[in-house]
Formats: structure tokens, sequence, C-alpha cells
């Protein structure tokens, strides 16, 4: 597990041609909606050769129209339980992603995620350190101070690397 830096997210965007953006989450779960906001904020952004897919619980409702569409790289974003400091922003690994024995989602992450990958494209996912847990609307100062550098980040690095 890395922190993620301009200069990761830049290597990972090496000749990017298509983005697409997978934010997960449950709103009704306090900091779980991280990588909801993010994708939320995201799309008011319209960033071109970007879209975004606010998935909440439910990756696979994209899964063939990722694989079939004509992205070059995904990014997953969701909130994390890494043991990190609440707000970090991480990339984890898909060797890091471990099979779920009971999931929210209906077919577990890493199968959508090696379904992904042998499609050809290159895989980044992205969480954000959780500090408030349960069932609740409220979400803690730290991570969404790291949504709103999220944004910041994944906008500006996106527009100078599919400008080049």
């Amino acid at each position: 597990m890395l922190k993620l830096t301009n200069d990761l997210l830049r290597g990972f965007l090496k000749n990017a041609s298509r983005i697409a953006i997978v934010a997960l989450g449950n709103e009704l779960n306090r900091d779980d909606a991280a990588g909801i906001l993010v994708g939320k904020k995201l799309i008011k952004r319209r960033l071109p050769k970007v879209d975004v897919f606010l998935a909440y619980q439910s990756p696979e409702a994209y899964l063939m129209k990722i694989i079939q569409g004509d992205y070059s790289h995904v990014i997953f974003i969701d909130a994390a339980e890494a043991y990190v400091k609440p707000g970090e922003i991480i990339v984890i690994e898909e060797n890091e992603i471990i099979p779920e024995q009971f999931s929210t989602h209906r077919i577990p992450l890493h199968l959508i995620l090696g379904n992904i990958k042998r499609s050809g494209k290159k895989i980044l996912f992205i969480g954000i350190q959780r500090k408030l847990v349960g069932i609740g609307l409220n979400r803690s100062k730290e991570v969404l101070n790291a949504v709103k550098k999220l944004v910041k980040m994944l906008s500006s690095t996106i527009k100078e690397c599919l400008e080049n």
C-alpha cells in the first residue's frame, strides 16, 4: 500500500486516452461515502475524456460498460480500512484486496478487477481511510478534507496527462 502522490498518479496515467472513474460507497454509512462524494464532485467538473460512474455498492453494474468501452485506464475510488491515519489517500494494490466472504458487492471486487485487467485496461484502486463507521449521514472532517484534496489532484493531473 502506497500513499497517493501526484507523481504516482502521473505515472499511472501515462499514455491515457480515455479514463473511467468508478466511485464506490454507501452514502448512509458515514465515511463510507468517500468514493461517492469524490465521484459527484468530479462529475460537476466535466473533465474531457473522463466518464464517472457512481456505482455505490454495485460496481458489477458497470462491468460490461467499462470492459466494452474505449477506456485505457480505470480508477476505482472507495473508503478503505487500511489502518492508517483517517483521511489518508492510498493506492491499494490488487493483491491487497482480500477476496470477500461477505460483501455488499454482488460480485467480489477482486473478480471485477480481474475481468477489467484481462480486457487490457490499466487499473488503479484509490482508498480513503475512513474514521467514522456505522449508519449516519455525518462525515469526519478528515475524510471531507481528503475528498477535496483527491478531487483537486485527480482533476489537475488528469487534465495535464490527457493534454500531452
